[in-house]
């Protein structure tokens, strides 16, 4: 953490809405003693660790046999409490927001809350949420499949042996989704719409389309938990946001990679959770960016690749001036090349589009430093019934199929779909949307196309896009179709 007591004292109280009453009042009284009090609680912080390493070690663990406990006591608890099992959920599949920029700091502040009701109905103060790494572990931790426990869900579409693709959560693939140094890309656009719900028409950032949505897949689809905005109900869900939370701390606080200080985002109130009481609560996404270093912290979870060596991490007043600064993140893009007609691809059969680039732009941007990206767009997409496969994308590869190696040099990443449609048509706005819903991805394939043009493999006229759709693992989805409207490769500056 640093020195803590670089926090000035009105900047302070700003980030303390998630410390206790009795320490906010101590606070405002102007006790030294108390000072130090909360000092010594932001440093003692609970810590979010690994729980297949806890497990591994210890199935016992305090942290999990507490989250056991927890989860058992709030599912005693009637649905009409609002601290509830059922009553939790329901917060996700009324108000989750999804498919934009937001959804990040929604499930920050959704976590926070969740973790104190843990400690409230257990007595454990010392609680924190373990997390679920699947980079390291790929199947569902072991904690969650003894079947007398309250962490067993029947509701899931996989085994204890079942394990995620590597095409998703493979070491390269994560790598490359925290080098990126803009935050639209990295955490998804804003929203499109006045609805932030779950955004259908949203465009969707790296690690939401990639870890985040296929995980829910992998778990639940089709027809368990995990693959509905009811996914709460399945307690791995907690574990696998509090990963994601992690690696959103790690991009911000080791890598020195900002937030965007647009106001509509810094500005927006979240106002859907209770505290551990029962209470009403409103938190600004402005607050949320300081939770991990005001009240939780993570043992490291996420991977230090070769940037986070060459980065000096920032402690103390200077890491909260910059989580609380952002920087500009909008996309400002041009050149765009495009093809705009309906294009489909099915399980098993990969589709191959063409785009015609100019070469000046191509080479310009190649070479424009790291606030100068190549982007592709994968727009107008029909989100599938099943939702059982995932797409794959390969740049200048028109043989590459659902076995070609991620560490293939031509393979730029791949997005998976999130998405509940009875939800969405319950939540303002929604109602009326005609058809299947429809989504987008970015995927930054600047790296990528690098490595290609230093090989003198990359094309000067042309980019080839190979979108593959390949089933999640143990899934049959031979012929599952996916259909979109829009590709485009953009030079996007930021």
């Amino acid at each position: 953490m640093g020195d803590v007591s670089l926090f000035s004292r009105r900047d302070f109280l700003k980030g303390l809405g998630v410390l206790s009453a009795a320490n906010l009042a101590l606070w405002a009284g102007g006790c030294e003693s108390c000072l130090q009090q909360i000092q010594t609680q932001i440093q003692n912080r609970p810590t979010r660790k690994n729980i297949q390493t806890l497990w591994a070690a210890n199935p016992s663990d305090p942290i999990i046999t507490t989250y056991k406990a927890a989860v058992a006591a709030m599912k005693a608890l009637p649905s009409s409490n609002p601290i509830s099992w059922e009553a939790q959920a329901q917060i996700h599949n009324n108000s989750c927001k999804h498919h934009n920029w937001l959804w990040l700091p929604w499930h920050r502040a959704y976590l926070l809350y969740f973790e104190r009701i843990c400690r409230k109905v257990t007595g454990d103060d010392s609680f924190a949420l373990p997390y679920w790494n699947w980079n390291t572990h790929p199947a569902v931790p072991d904690p969650f499949w003894d079947t007398s426990s309250s962490l067993y869900d029947p509701n899931r579409a996989v085994t204890q042996s079942d394990q995620a693709d590597a095409s998703y959560i493979g070491t390269s693939v994560l790598q490359n989704i925290l080098n990126e140094p803009n935050f639209e890309l990295f955490a998804s656009s804003p929203p499109t719409s006045s609805d932030v719900h779950d955004d259908p028409d949203g465009i969707q950032g790296m690690l939401e389309a990639t870890p985040h949505n296929n995980i829910h897949e992998f778990v639940g689809c089709p027809g368990g938990d995990m693959c509905s905005f009811i996914s709460p109900r399945d307690p791995v869900f907690y574990t696998h946001h509090c990963m994601l939370d992690c690696m959103w701390a790690h991009w911000n606080n080791d890598l020195n990679n900002p937030n965007t200080n647009d106001s509509s985002w810094t500005n927006f109130s979240i106002t859907d959770f209770v505290d551990e009481n029962g209470n009403a609560v409103t938190v600004s996404v402005a607050t949320t960016v300081l939770f991990p270093i005001l009240t939780y912290q993570y043992e490291p979870c996420s991977l230090m690749g070769a940037q986070a060596g060459q980065v000096k991490r920032l402690e103390g007043k200077a890491l909260e001036q910059f989580l609380r600064t952002g920087a500009p993140s909008k996309l400002e893009f041009g050149p765009r090349f495009e093809i705009r007609k309906a294009i489909t691809a099915q399980v098993g059969k990969p589709a191959t589009i063409a785009i015609k680039v100019d070469p000046g732009a191509l080479a310009t941007a190649l070479g424009g430093g790291p606030h100068t990206r190549l982007v592709l767009t994968v727009a107008d997409v029909e989100v599938p019934e099943k939702r059982d496969f995932f797409v794959r994308v390969f740049v200048n590869k028109p043989d590459a199929s659902g076995e070609t190696s991620i560490e293939d040099p031509h393979y730029a990443g791949s997005f998976g779909f999130f998405f509940d449609e009875a939800a969405m048509k319950s939540h303002s706005g929604a109602a009326a949307m005609p058809g299947r819903p429809r989504t987008g991805f970015l995927v930054d394939v600047t790296p990528m196309l690098q490595k290609l043009n230093q090989a003198g493999s990359l094309s000067s006229k042309e980019v080839q896009v190979s979108l593959v759709p390949a089933p999640q693992p143990h899934r049959e989805a031979t012929g599952e179709p996916l259909t979109l409207g829009r590709l485009e490769l953009a030079v996007a500056r930021f």
